[in-house]
């Protein structure tokens, strides 16, 4: 799930995001020798968990009575789309890779946005301390059915990561996102 210009190809499926933008809970990281942005890119193994991640990631823990503000989402030019990666060397920062390491899910990744600063420093010990790392795996904290990976572009080829073709904008999967909100007790503003 993600914004996405057709006419400039700005955030196109299969670009890793080099900007240094952003706020989210694993980017973006900065090289600490060369200050540069280094690139990243995140999907969800499902639908589901994508629009969870991104579509949903502000709906209030009591959600149910939350009314959310799909237009908003629609404005915001969202797409989803499918892309394809190799087998590759992931960190597992799952509950059993974080219990390995003394931690638990709470310590990384069920904070809010204020907790992200401090979970971005997770994301960079990771990248510096373990080179061969290609990125990490988790269980979204928004649908912990679905696992949820992290990708650092700058130990993969620009061609690892495909674009399958099949990106279609948000309200392609306007039911699938009221299905999501009516599991959580919430809706969605009417149309307008």
């Amino acid at each position: 799930m993600h914004p996405y210009d057709a006419i400039t190809g700005k955030y196109a499926p299969a670009a890793f995001n080099a900007s240094g933008l952003g706020n989210a809970r694993f980017s973006p990281l900065f090289n600490p020798v060369s200050k540069k942005p280094i690139p990243t890119i995140c999907a969800a193994k499902n639908e589901r968990g994508a629009i969870a991640e991104i579509v949903l990631h502000d709906v209030p823990t009591l959600s149910a009575g939350y009314l959310h503000d799909l237009e908003r989402d629609y404005r915001a030019n969202l797409h989803l789309s499918r892309i394809r990666a190799p087998a590759v060397r992931l960190v597992n920062i799952t509950t059993m890779g974080l219990q390995a390491v003394g931690l638990k899910p709470v310590d990384l990744l069920e904070g809010e946005k204020d907790d992200y600063p401090r979970t971005r420093e997770w994301a960079l010990w990771i990248w510096q301390n373990m080179p061969d790392a290609q990125g990490m795996r988790w269980m979204s904290k928004r649908d912990n059915q679905c696992e949820v990976i992290m990708l650092f572009g700058d130990r993969m080829s620009p061609s690892d990561v495909v674009d399958d073709g099949s990106s279609r904008p948000l309200q392609a999967h306007e039911d699938l996102v009221i299905e999501l909100l009516d599991e959580m007790g919430a809706g969605a503003y009417p149309s307008i």
